[in-house]
């Protein structure tokens, strides 16, 4: 057996990509200045109960946290944010990719702030 020489991380990863929709919605608010697209995406860490869980499934269930949270990033007031939120709304304005390994590169605690 090779050895790892990176100690697993006991998260999963999930990347959200804004999608025309979810501009469309910001250039909406922000006349002046529109986005088109983004090099920069989100990760989020998250605790899914073993690697065959179905994340379709899983995201149904959470996915109004994500979508909160990208609304945010780019507009602080709530009452701009579209009200009637649902899972295939957010399937519209974004796409996820998921990942069930991560690996630590570097020594010492991971911090959180």
């Amino acid at each position: 057996m090779i050895p790892s020489f990176y100690e697993m991380v006991n998260r999963n990863a999930i990347v959200v990509k804004p999608k025309k929709p979810f501009f469309d919605w910001h250039n909406g608010i922000y006349r002046d200045s529109p986005i088109h697209q983004m090099d920069d995406h989100t990760l989020y860490l998250a605790k899914l109960d073993d690697d065959s869980y179905d994340i379709e499934q899983w995201m149904k269930k959470n996915f109004d946290r994500f979508f909160k949270n990208e609304l945010n990033d780019w507009v602080t007031d709530p009452s701009l944010w579209p009200q009637k939120r649902t899972f295939e709304m957010f399937k519209k304005w974004f796409s996820y990719e998921y990942y069930c390994v991560l690996l630590d590169t570097e020594r010492g605690k991971i911090g959180k702030s």
